[in-house]
């Protein structure tokens, strides 16, 4: 029931049924990059028809332009299946291979709203997409080496998660001495992201924040982590614990000596 639970920014359009939650969201990578080639060669065929309706027109203003015009179309198309190529060829050599353009690496994420609408069309369900979203993102995320003070690195909680597994993340906050904070939506996880700079975030939410957060902030690497909904949505949910400290330890590098100490925490 709805009653009974405070909504988060991405489910106040929910309906308030339960039992498209009884089936696993749980995925794989192979869905998001399956629906990524379908959108490359669907955007190929939506640019080749535009440029087929408009060819008489540019060859009657300038058939030199026309050819410029017609090549930079199909090297675009290009373009993007190069991207894709470099994405799977990163996740599978656990090498950074992506396009990059100063300090910013290009992967396909970006046509993620063309395969969100896609994947709707072909009745693929939006948390199963993004939970195949997210592990396309980590894998990238993985395929670098980071060397990131424990103090910098910023953990997100949902105010979902039920109280003993709140205080046993912020126990392991404590553990490496990072930053921790509950947030009840993605608007308050910008601001805090703004206010305290963190050069790593790792995200414990449900698929849809965890899709907009990683889509919105483009300049820090963050780790998503999905929780589990064993009542539903945004309600006494769980998260595997494991994966949060695998995930710091990964930002700090294994190597290195756990500290101790005092951890900033901010439980609202």
């Amino acid at each position: 029931m709805k009653s009974d639970r405070k909504l988060g920014d991405e489910w106040t359009e929910w309906d308030g049924n339960l039992d498209q939650y009884a089936n696993n969201v749980e995925t794989g990578k192979r869905l998001f990059l399956s629906l990524s080639v379908g959108s490359i060669f669907l955007l190929a065929a939506g640019v080749m028809l535009v440029w087929y309706l408009i060819e008489p027109r540019v060859q009657q203003i300038s058939a030199l332009f026309a050819t410029i015009f017609k090549i930079s179309l199909y090297g675009l198309i290009v373009f993007v299946f190069l991207m894709f190529l470099q994405t799977v060829l990163s996740i599978i050599t656990h090498r950074n291979l992506l396009i990059r353009f100063g300090k910013k690496s290009y992967s396909i994420t970006f046509l993620t709203p063309m395969i969100l609408t896609m994947g709707k069309k072909l009745g693929v369900s939006y948390d199963r997409i993004g939970n195949s979203f997210i592990k396309v993102s980590n894998s990238l995320i993985l395929s670098n080496k980071w060397k990131v003070s424990c103090s910098k690195i910023l953990i997100l909680l949902p105010r979902c998660l039920r109280l003993p597994m709140q205080k046993q993340i912020i126990a392991i906050a404590k553990k490496y001495q990072c930053l921790i904070f509950t947030v009840p939506g993605g608007e308050l996880a910008r601001k805090l992201i703004a206010e305290h700079k963190p050069l790593a975030v790792i995200g414990i939410a449900c698929e849809r924040d965890l899709l907009s957060g990683i889509r919105d902030v483009h300049h820090i690497p963050i780790i998503g982590i999905p929780n589990q909904r064993p009542e539903g949505p945004c309600k006494n949910t769980t998260v595997d614990l494991s994966k949060i400290e695998e995930a710091i330890r990964f930002f700090i590098g294994s190597d290195l000596q756990v500290p101790t100490g005092q951890v900033h925490t901010a439980i609202s």
